[in-house]
């Protein structure tokens, strides 16, 4: 899993952004970041990293006090969040006190920011994370096996086509295209999103000729024997 962190590069903002990072990494996730911006628009690379990414979260802290006492925040994380949530990834933000995002974000998407006492922004961001991750699932590395067939799939020019579903609950998920990669030991293709009771099913095709697997579980079998040394 990748998450982009969407955030003020301001002094008075780096402690919290800090926490905030750590917390993230605890979870076992790839992060991306933005960059300093000398004007207020996002660019195309930061596009680009968000759009790499699985979910975004976005941390609004004040920037300016308007004269109603209400806070303005930071545009190029607004715009962060905007173009995350116009790619359909996941998005929460974490909004300081005082700051004015006019109805921006709904009840599941958003949660209260103390600076001074972050502890509960932060146990709900943890769940937030860990409810993504559910929810994305894993990724499995699978070889693709007998050899000949492996052989054909990574050559560029056969035309051949390789593909993977998933079968939920005794229902079968659309056909998605892999990417053979040859490696030390064999040639594999790597399945995302794979929740712990998914089977798996490889197809690799090639004009009128079509290879299937059946559908797989991903768990391994071990074979137990009578006999042996040990304690």
């Amino acid at each position: 899993m990748q998450i982009f962190l969407g955030f003020s590069f301001r002094e008075h903002d780096k402690e919290i952004v800090e926490l905030v990072d750590q917390l993230i990494a605890s979870h076992a996730v790839r992060i991306q970041t933005g960059e300093r911006l000398g004007g207020e628009q996002i660019t195309p690379a930061v596009q680009q990293r968000i759009e790499a990414c699985d979910a975004l979260v976005g941390v609004l802290t004040r920037r300016d006090l308007r004269q109603d006492g209400k806070w303005t925040t930071h545009q190029w994380v607004l715009d962060e969040i905007a173009w995350a949530r116009g790619k359909n990834k996941k998005v929460i933000a974490l909004i300081e006190q005082g700051v004015e995002v006019a109805g921006m974000f709904g009840a599941n998407e958003h949660l209260p920011l103390d600076k001074a006492n972050p502890l509960q922004t932060l146990i709900g961001l943890s769940e937030r994370i860990g409810l993504w991750r559910q929810q994305l699932g894993r990724t499995v590395k699978v070889q693709i096996l007998p050899e000949a067939i492996a052989q054909k799939v990574i050559d560029e020019e056969s035309g051949i086509r390789c593909r993977h579903r998933l079968v939920k609950e005794g229902k079968y998920g659309p056909w998605q295209e892999l990417t053979a990669v040859p490696e030390t030991g064999g040639t594999f293709v790597l399945i995302n999103g794979v929740q712990d009771d998914d089977l798996i099913q490889l197809q690799v095709q090639h004009a009128s000729k079509m290879w299937q697997s059946v559908a797989t579980s991903q768990w391994i079998q071990v074979t137990l024997k009578s006999g042996g040394g040990g304690a």
